[in-house]
């Protein structure tokens, strides 16, 4: 009787559980701002971000996908050790993207 009932929670499970999220892609090249205060530049492993009179990073970077975007991460040196800035990108569409609210567009 018990197997016969966990046999039905897996199924259950199963049935239940729903398609699967595809994952957003690696938001490869380079992004500016409609009026170039801010750019990405990713490329495969090595990124940079840079704003205007502001925060410029550059280092190794890993992609984190979710269904809509994901988190990349700028991995730069630092005295103790590596330390990450991780951005929240969102796919708009496969020109724009969207960087913490902020529009970005391809520029190839």
């Amino acid at each position: 009787m018990m197997k016969r009932l966990a046999a039905t929670a897996v199924l259950c499970l199963i049935t239940f559980a729903g398609p699967a999220l595809a994952q957003a892609p690696y938001p490869i090249g380079f992004w500016t701002t409609g009026d170039g205060g801010e750019q990405l530049l990713v490329e495969g492993t090595q990124c940079s971000f840079a704003a205007v009179g502001g925060v410029q990073v550059a280092g190794d970077c890993t992609w984190e996908s979710t269904s809509r975007g994901g988190i990349l991460s700028i991995w730069y040196p630092m005295p103790l050790g590596p330390a990450a800035v991780r951005y929240n990108v969102v796919w708009i569409d496969d020109t724009t993207i969207s960087v913490f609210g902020d529009i970005f567009y391809r520029r190839q």
